[in-house]
């Protein structure tokens, strides 16, 4: 009983401080369900914070980057409802990025739709973006701590990526991807 008041007491408290951290960006047309808890130092990009859609019930880690470039009106980053994404995350878009239902994003993990222009003698400090490429990651995903999200890349329903995986490519429902460049260990199935 004392542990289910704790309980209790720890979920209204973590609520009221979600509902602080989530007000400013909220105020400036962030779109959230209902039941979103979210950790301390999320660094939000203010200027698009109205093309990022969160579904209900989701968690968002401490110290987690969002980022769309200001002159981009048109990406877009969705997270639907149920998942968990955990500390450390970034979450960069210059097209479009949407995390399925349901899914839980372990801590360090990175899903980028672009990367920075490189080349000969090219200073990649001052260079730009490329262009995006759109990331799904299908419902009922697992990514693994430290894990890479590369551009263009769509994962299926239920996929399994194991920690520190470097996905520069897509994989179908049920995969269990690792490695770096990830490659597919073997398909899983509701048996």
């Amino acid at each position: 009983m004392l542990v289910s008041l704790l309980r209790n007491i720890l979920g209204a408290w973590n609520g009221l401080l979600s509902f602080f951290r989530l007000l400013k960006p909220r105020l400036l047309g962030l779109r959230t369900g209902g039941n979103v808890h979210v950790g301390g130092g999320i660094e939000w990009p203010l200027g698009n914070v109205k093309n990022i859609r969160v579904g209900e019930n989701v968690s968002l880690g401490k110290r987690g980057w969002f980022y769309i470039p200001l002159n981009n009106r048109q990406a877009t980053i969705q997270i639907g409802s149920g998942t968990a994404v955990g500390n450390d995350f970034v979450i960069s878009s210059n097209d479009q990025i949407q995390i399925g239902n349901d899914c839980l994003i372990s801590y360090r993990v990175s899903i980028l739709d672009h990367s920075h222009v490189t080349g000969w003698e090219i200073k990649p400090t001052t260079s730009g973006l490329t262009a995006g490429r759109p990331i799904k990651i299908g419902d009922g995903c697992f990514i693994g701590c430290g894990a890479v999200i590369h551009p263009g890349v769509e994962l299926g329903p239920n996929c399994i990526v194991e920690a520190n995986s470097v996905v520069m490519r897509s994989f179908p429902a049920g995969s269990v991807v690792s490695g770096s460049p990830a490659r597919l260990l073997r398909l899983i199935g509701n048996s």
